[in-house]
Order: structure tokens, then C-alpha cells, then sequence
């Protein structure tokens, strides 16, 4: 399991934090391609990472050209989180949560080769560690094979990301 420990800063902020009218198809970018976005509002195994974006207001930076390579939990993986936790998180769409799911991000097509060390959007690497025996990012097991997308592509993942400068509080300990 990845070690959680506490950001002491806030999220880097995107420019256009206005409202957003998403819609359900997303946009296509590339030919019939959906992008990120698109794909994520319409795939109801990622349901719980597309209302985090949704609430950190990120999804945005997933609908736009990219490439982006996206590390998304399924919803597996969301369940397995203490008990309130994601509800702290989603009172708190711009702090952590906009941390964790930058961490899922890496700027660029990744092409999974081998392992290696690579940063993400939000800053902080993950280490992608590729076998015989399957991919894990971080020792989160990768699901299947990735899902193109017109501005990148999609891997699910079974475990949340955690950057290593984040702590979470127990959950009921934030007043």
C-alpha cells in the first residue's frame, strides 16, 4: 500500500475556474475518438473518478487536447478507501482531491515499455513497473489494456493513488 502523508500547500490552479457546462458524450478531438473526459462521463466503471474531476473542476483539463496519460481507479478501488474518506475529499474539491487526481496524471502519451520513474501533472513521480506477470503503478495493479482516446489514453488501475507529500487526517478529525 502507498504511505499517506499531508500536503502542506494547495492545488496548483487552472486558468478558467468558471462553471462548466459538461456534456454527457464529451468532445470528440481526433476523428470519432472521445477525449479523456468524454470517455470517463460515459463509462459507468469510472463513475466515482468523473465526479471527483467534476467537483475538483479538472475535468476540463481532460477534455482539452492533451496527450494525457490517465491512471484511473475502478471502483474497486474507491470502495476499498476508509470509510468517509471520499466524502472528505469531496469537501474539499480544490485541496487534496485536486492533488490525488493530478497524481493519476502523466502529461504526454505514455507508452508503457519497461519500468521506470515518471512525473506527473500534479508534480510528484510514480514509478511504473512493467513484468511478465502484469503492470503496477506505484503497486496498484493495472486492469486491462488501455483505452484510446482522442486526447490521450486510459488505464484502470485497483488502487488510489496517494502523492508522498500528502497526509491525510483521520476521517472525522476535520472540523
Amino acid at each position: 500500500m502507498v504511505a499517506v502523508t499531508i500536503l502542506a500547500g494547495g492545488c496548483t490552479g487552472l486558468q478558467g475556474d468558471g462553471d462548466l457546462n459538461r456534456t454527457a458524450t464529451g468532445t470528440p478531438v481526433d476523428g470519432d475518438l472521445l477525449t479523456i473526459d468524454g470517455i470517463l462521463a460515459t463509462d459507468g466503471n469510472h463513475s466515482t473518478f468523473a465526479r471527483a474531476l467534476d467537483a475538483s473542476r479538472l475535468e476540463r483539463l481532460l477534455a482539452g487536447s492533451g496527450p494525457y496519460t490517465v491512471f484511473v481507479p475502478s471502483e474497486g478501488a474507491f470502495n476499498r478507501l476508509p470509510p468517509g474518506m471520499l466524502d472528505e475529499l469531496m469537501e474539499d474539491p480544490k485541496g487534496n482531491l485536486a492533488e490525488i487526481l493530478l497524481y493519476h496524471m502523466v502529461p504526454d502519451e505514455y507508452q508503457i515499455s519497461g519500468s521506470e520513474t515518471i512525473a506527473t501533472v500534479q508534480g510528484s513521480p510514480i514509478t511504473i513497473d512493467a513484468t511478465d506477470d502484469g503492470v503496477t503503478v506505484n503497486g496498484a495493479e493495472m486492469v486491462g489494456e488501455g483505452t484510446p482516446a482522442a486526447n490521450g489514453v486510459i488505464y484502470t488501475i485497483d488502487g488510489v493513488l496517494l502523492p508522498p507529500d500528502i497526509v491525510l487526517p483521520a476521517v472525522g478529525d476535520i472540523e
